[in-house]
């Protein structure tokens, strides 16, 4: 029983420090920068400007690019958006081999 009413306690002085004793009159809070008029943005991976041409998505971590109409393509957690010349100049390689077919390891077995 007593450490039930300690956790208990423990998440009501929780909840009160969450408050910052504010009311909100039942409206759900806002992000600080909406309360001064200001609209929030996501944080969107910034698209360079490439003469024309549609940049491709770095996969910095594989050190690949994806062009536009891959599966993958600008939905990856951690990748950029890169000019094919300048992803190129950094060491990166196309995610699929110059045919546009899968790498080799995702061809079946052919013992099975």
């Amino acid at each position: 029983m007593r450490r039930g009413t300690v956790a208990l306690a423990t998440l009501t002085l929780a909840l009160a420090a969450c408050s910052g004793n504010k009311s909100t009159g039942g409206a759900s809070p806002q992000p600080s920068g909406a309360a001064s008029g200001t609209t929030i943005v996501p944080n969107v991976a910034a698209t360079p400007d490439c003469h024309g041409e549609s940049p491709v998505w770095v996969l910095p971590r594989i050190k690949v690019y994806l062009e536009p109409g891959e599966r993958h393509y600008g939905k990856t957690k951690r990748g950029e958006y890169l000019c094919l010349k300048e992803a190129e100049d950094q060491g990166y390689r196309p995610a699929r081999n110059p045919a546009g077919q899968p790498h080799r390891r995702h061809h079946p077995n052919p013992f099975s």
